[in-house]
């Protein structure tokens, strides 16, 4: 009974999931877009962007369409017209002729080479996504997600995973949503392990960490980073692509857009994907501490 309610929810967790990702390639488009242009490119770029979801060329066609509607919007804009037809210009001239301009282009030109790109890269991805090659993908994705907790190279690592949801190659995504949360687990444990390397605000923040780990926010982690990113952010990196790469060696997927413990419920095995985490965050915390004390023991005998 536990076992048909348990499927049955994780079917609807992922037609939610499904259909918002379904969304990513538009909202890449219009925002992108709306970055380089403002409000005028943010039309042409929803309607060309919905062109490009339903080419299945994903969200690298998401992002091709942003940067050319733009581009090309932003240009629009300088062109001069008679002070009368300013609003026309705005409200009718630009969106009408960047949609159609980028809108052909994409269906004539761009799209078709674009989705065997696409088709190319999944099929790689798939690839990828078994043996000894999905081991040291997840690996990455994880060190990646770990190394600025949210800034770019994070990005970057989130992007690629959800794009892989988005495709149904669904070892990269869990390695990325797996990864979130490690970060503030291993940190949290770390402070618990040995609380003389840690002020009392960070035995706090490891508290905070851990709440924020559990709905998924690497942020947690910042405080810690902040303070001692030479001894912390190796340590969540090798951490987070433990927990990833131990996870992938197991072959547990989790189906769902959910980040570390609240995916745990949903992954095809709850005990290898729990022992994947546990095993992230206790390297994590070993290893901070490690680094900490030994550095700390120099620091003494040269001052002796």
């Amino acid at each position: 009974m536990f076992r048909i309610i348990r499927f049955g929810v994780m079917g609807h967790v992922k037609l939610l999931g499904t259909t918002g990702l379904g969304f990513i390639p538009i909202i890449i488009a219009a925002y992108i877009s709306f970055s380089i242009a403002d409000r005028p490119g943010l039309a042409p770029a929803f309607i060309v962007g919905l062109i490009a979801q339903q080419s299945g060329t994903g969200f690298i066609g998401g992002i091709i369409v942003g940067l050319l509607v733009g581009y090309l919007t932003k240009w629009l804009k300088k062109m001069p017209v008679p002070q009368k037809l300013s609003v026309v210009k705005s409200l009718i001239l630009i969106p009408l002729i960047s949609t159609a301009v980028v809108g052909l282009l994409y269906m004539y030109v761009i799209g078709i080479p674009l989705k065997g790109f696409t088709a190319g890269l999944t099929s790689w991805l798939k690839g990828m996504s078994t043996g000894t090659n999905s081991v040291m993908l997840a690996a990455i994705i994880g060190a990646m997600m770990a190394f600025d907790m949210g800034g770019p190279v994070n990005k970057v690592a989130y992007i690629f995973g959800i794009g892989c949801y988005a495709e149904g190659v669904y070892g990269p995504s869990t390695a990325m949503f797996l990864a979130i949360a490690i970060p503030p687990f291993g940190m949290f444990l770390a402070t618990l392990l040995d609380k003389k390397l840690y002020s009392k605000e960070e035995v706090e923040n490891g508290r905070t960490a851990a709440i924020m780990g559990i709905f998924g926010i690497t942020e947690g982690t910042i405080p810690f980073a902040l303070a001692d990113p030479l001894r912390v952010i190796p340590s969540i990196m090798v951490g987070t692509a433990a927990a990833c790469a131990v996870n992938a060696a197991f072959g547990v997927v989790q189906k769902t857009a959910m980040a570390t413990l609240m995916a745990l419920p949903f992954a095809s095995n709850i005990w290898l994907y729990g022992l994947s985490i546990i095993i992230g965050a206790v390297v994590t915390a070993l290893m901070v501490n490690f680094l900490k004390k030994v550095t700390h023991h120099q620091v003494e005998d040269a001052e002796e």
